[in-house]
């Protein structure tokens, strides 16, 4: 069986607009490096003679699929599943499909290729940084990779992030403007996205000189966290992510501690899930985030953007109030 709907190949296309093969490739891909009058003609007798690509074909060719992989690593965060299955709804309206890879680890290692090879995915979207020998073998082997979430230095991989330092500026602000006396960040997160977080928030509270604790553990303990309130007297928290707000505000509930306490998150996950608890908070457009780190990575497998250009990619952030 021929590739196309009705037996039609590309050499068929070809022969009637009088180019090569490889011209009606490219023309068909949308590349750049054939003139848009000569692609126009090409996908008129393209679609005229009824050629549909056979994908199935395609990745037989390659040795790859149309499914690209979504590596997170917490379950407990719903930032992930939120992400994901706007990621999932993205790709299917593009043609692609995903599939999620559970990474156990602060970083993707060589242990986790394996896991991702074996499948022949076309491209990876990882909310987990690899490690740099881990991004020089994707790289090696022309798969493109696009970090989602973290700022990333390695130019084997774009990266596409919020720009959480000012984000954790915008939470100083209301820390400081308010007037509350001592505050506290909080974190369970190893990830320079965290770092960024803290020193906007650090940053801004010594150019006021506001006092602050910080608490960063990735095996973190509310009690500790708890025994620190209660002897510093915080008044303001700023939490890493909105899962570990609401998991602080419900401790403090079940310890009855009566103290008025303002906690804030990071993610702004009510806007894009309803049943989370509604909580002040700090947001992006997570929609257009993920958008664009579809289309980056759909470019570079359909080789529409070159495969060795780095894309490093930032999204505001704002405040946001829950009373507003």
């Amino acid at each position: 069986m021929r590739n196309g709907q009705k037996g039609v190949t590309m050499r068929d296309i070809a022969l009637r607009a009088g180019v090569t093969v490889d011209a009606v490739s490219k023309a068909l891909r949308d590349r750049n490096d054939i003139s848009e009058k000569k692609k126009e003609e090409i996908r008129k007798i393209a679609e005229e003679l009824g050629y549909v690509p056979s994908v199935i074909a395609k990745n037989l060719r390659s040795g790859t699929s149309n499914i690209i992989a979504v590596v997170f690593n917490d379950f407990y965060n719903p930032y992930f599943s939120i992400s994901s299955n706007t990621i999932l709804n993205i790709l299917k309206e593009k043609g692609f499909k995903c599939q999620l890879i559970f990474c156990d680890t602060t970083l993707m290692t060589n242990d986790d290729i394996p896991y991702i090879m074996i499948n022949n995915y076309c491209g990876i979207i990882s909310f987990v940084e690899p490690t740099n020998e881990v991004a020089a073998f994707f790289k090696n082997r022309q798969m493109p990779f696009t970090l989602v979430g973290i700022k990333s230095e390695n130019n084997d991989i774009d990266c596409v992030y919020t720009d959480d330092y000012q984000g954790g500026r915008h939470v100083a602000n209301e820390f400081i403007k308010k007037d509350y006396k001592f505050g506290l960040y909080m974190s369970n997160s190893p990830s320079e996205t965290s770092t960024r977080r803290k020193n906007g928030f650090t940053d801004y509270c010594d150019e006021n000189n506001k006092k602050y604790e910080c608490y960063t553990k990735i095996a973190y303990h509310l009690e500790e966290v708890f025994e620190i309130i209660k002897e510093k007297c915080i008044d303001f928290v700023f939490c890493f992510s909105d899962a570990l707000a609401i998991q602080l505000i419900e401790y403090l509930k079940k310890e009855k501690y009566d103290k008025l306490i303002r906690i804030v998150g990071f993610d702004n996950l009510h806007k894009y899930y309803p049943f989370s608890k509604e909580i002040d908070s700090v947001g992006s457009d997570l929609d257009k985030i993920l958008e664009f780190a579809c289309n980056n990575i759909i470019n570079k497998i359909n080789e529409k953007t070159d495969l060795n250009e780095h894309t490093s990619k930032m999204f505001p952030t704002y405040f946001v109030n829950k009373e507003n």
